[in-house]
C-alpha cells in the first residue's frame, strides 16, 4: 500500500492521467518495473492535511541535516534513479534503414505480406558490409547510407563549407553522390536548403514563363466581316 499527495503521480500510475513529458515517462516506467515485483500494489492518494508530519519532515531534511536527530533516516539521491538500470539500446529499426539491415543480416521480414515482398525487391539493390549498410549505384561506386540528420549535416557543408557553392539542388543531389553519401529524402532536403538560402535565392535565373496559364479569349472585333 502506498499512500502519496501527489494527484499528478497517483493519477499517472492509475493511467487516469498520460505523461506526456519525457522524465516523467521514465520514472512511470521505473514505477511500472518495480509493481511487478510485488504480488499486490495499491496506490491512495491523500491530502495533504492529512501528511503534515511527511511535508516537516521533507521541509527539514532539505534546509539542514547537522539538526537532525540521529533516528531520523535521510537518503541523499545525487541522480534520478531510473537512471541506475533502465537501458536504452541502439536499435536499427529507429531509422530507415532498420528493415533492411534486419533482412540482411538475420532475414527478418515484416508481418505484412506486401510489405516483405516489397522489402525482397528493395534489398537487391543494398549490401551489408561490417554492419554499414550500402545502396548500389547506377554506374558509380557503392553509396554509404546514413540518415537524414547526418545527410543535412553533410549537405550544410556542402552547401556553406570551406568550399561551398550555391548551386542548384539538382547539382547539390550530384555532389552529394559524389560523395558516395545517400539516403532516401535527399532531393527533398536539397529543395529545402536552397529554396530558405537568401544567397540562392537572389541569385537564381529570373522566370520569363507567366504565372497564370494563358487563357484565349474570343475576336476583340466580333462585328467584323
Amino acid at each position: 500500500m502506498v499512500y502519496s499527495d501527489s494527484q499528478l503521480v497517483v493519477c499517472q500510475i492509475l493511467g487516469e492521467y498520460e505523461a506526456r513529458e519525457q522524465v516523467m515517462h521514465r520514472y512511470l516506467s521505473k514505477v511500472h518495473q518495480l509493481m511487478a515485483h510485488f504480488e499486490s500494489f495499491e496506490i491512495q492518494r491523500i491530502p495533504r492535511s492529512q501528511n503534515k508530519r511527511s511535508d516537516a519532515l521533507s521541509r527539514l531534511a532539505s534546509t539542514s541535516f547537522s539538526d537532525l536527530n540521529n533516528t531520523v533516516l535521510v537518503e541523499v539521491l545525487v541522480e534520478p534513479g531510473y537512471l541506475g538500470e533502465v537501458v536504452y539500446p541502439v536499435y536499427p529499426g529507429d531509422t530507415w534503414m532498420g528493415p533492411l539491415i534486419r533482412f540482411l543480416s538475420r532475414g527478418q521480414l515484416p508481418d505484412d505480406r506486401a510489405e516483405s515482398r516489397k522489402l525482397q525487391r528493395k534489398a537487391a539493390r543494398y549490401a551489408l558490409r561490417q554492419n554499414l549498410l550500402y545502396k548500389r549505384s547506377y554506374l558509380g561506386p557503392w553509396l554509404r547510407c546514413i540518415t537524414s540528420e547526418e545527410g543535412e549535416r553533410i549537405l550544410q557543408d556542402i552547401h556553406e563549407g570551406l568550399c561551398g557553392t550555391h548551386v542548384g539542388y539538382r547539382m547539390f543531389v550530384k555532389k552529394a553522390l559524389l560523395l558516395e553519401y545517400f539516403w532516401p529524402t535527399m532531393k527533398i532536403d536539397t529543395q529545402i536548403i536552397v529554396l530558405s538560402c537568401p544567397s540562392c535565392q537572389h541569385r537564381a535565373p529570373e522566370h520569363h514563363q507567366p504565372t497564370n496559364f494563358m487563357i484565349p479569349i474570343t475576336s476583340p472585333w466580333p462585328f467584323e466581316q
